[in-house]
């Protein structure tokens, strides 16, 4: 055998058995990704979502005061001084604290087990002032299981980044919302165009790295125009860039510009 042969040889061997290691990670991820995936997002939902939500809270706090000024378009639960509230995206529930006593919440999120969590989990007693009327699981895009124009508030808090189809979504909100309903909005939107955060925004999530991480979320999805062009009949909102800790920082940065809205129907 010829010295060329054995520095072929050789060659194979040793990265064949790099090569064979680097296929049996490869393997190992693709039976794993479904589960690493949920975990991911899951500690992403717990974490930084919450930290989140937590910085948006004195915001929010003023946006949500609106709700002490609706009367139901519902002649029993305006006869009980209740209204109807809609979420999309419910997540861990951080908004329900904002929602006056004896609400009727329909609440619309991927989490098949978010109605054990609201009624029994550890903080179930912070959700006990309102009433949970029903959960659908799904994103918004399609909401056939509500009647046209029986929900007195829609909300949605960095939700729509994650829906199959914003336009849909917002044409399901005003289609549910009773005439002079009120869509209350926290979402985060994109940097201004031709800054690196946004490129690196645009990048993670045409990638696909990003939203396969993070829930689908896309951080170059930009809501305000498509709710100016929803068809409401007043719309008003304001930009806000959050602020503060979190133990994500590199994550905040991506999603920290918001805009906090309301919309009428």
């Amino acid at each position: 055998m010829s010295n060329n042969d054995l520095w072929i040889r050789d060659i194979i061997a040793s990265y064949g058995v790099i090569v064979m290691i680097i296929l049996c990670i490869g393997i190992w991820i693709i039976r794993k990704w479904p589960g690493l995936r949920k975990d991911i997002y899951k500690a992403h939902l717990l974490g930084f979502e919450i930290e989140c939500a937590e910085l948006a809270s004195p915001y929010k706090e003023h946006l949500f005061k609106a709700l002490q000024y609706i009367v139901s378009n519902d002649e029993m639960l305006r006869s009980m001084g209740s209204i109807r509230i809609l979420e999309i995206g419910v997540k861990t529930g951080e908004n329900i604290q904002f929602y006056p006593e004896g609400t009727h919440l329909i609440g619309v999120d991927w989490n098949v087990k978010l109605g054990e969590y609201l009624v029994k989990g550890h903080r179930s007693w912070q959700f006990s002032h309102v009433i949970i009327e029903r959960l659908i699981v799904g994103d918004g895009s399609s909401l056939k299981e509500v009647p046209t124009g029986c929900v007195d508030v829609v909300v949605t808090t960095r939700s729509l980044c994650s829906v199959r189809s914003i336009r849909s979504t917002l044409q399901e909100i005003r289609r549910v919302l009773t005439p002079g309903g009120k869509y209350i909005f926290v979402e985060h939107v994109p940097e201004k165009k031709g800054t690196c955060k946004r490129w690196l925004q645009i990048a993670l999530t045409r990638t696909g790295i990003w939203p396969s991480l993070f829930g689908d979320c896309r951080l170059d999805a930009d809501c305000v125009a498509e709710i100016e062009n929803a068809g409401f009949e007043k719309v008003s909102w304001t930009f806000l860039a959050l602020e503060g800790y979190v133990s994500h920082s590199f994550h905040l940065s991506l999603s920290k510009q918001h805009v906090f809205g309301i919309a009428t129907r």
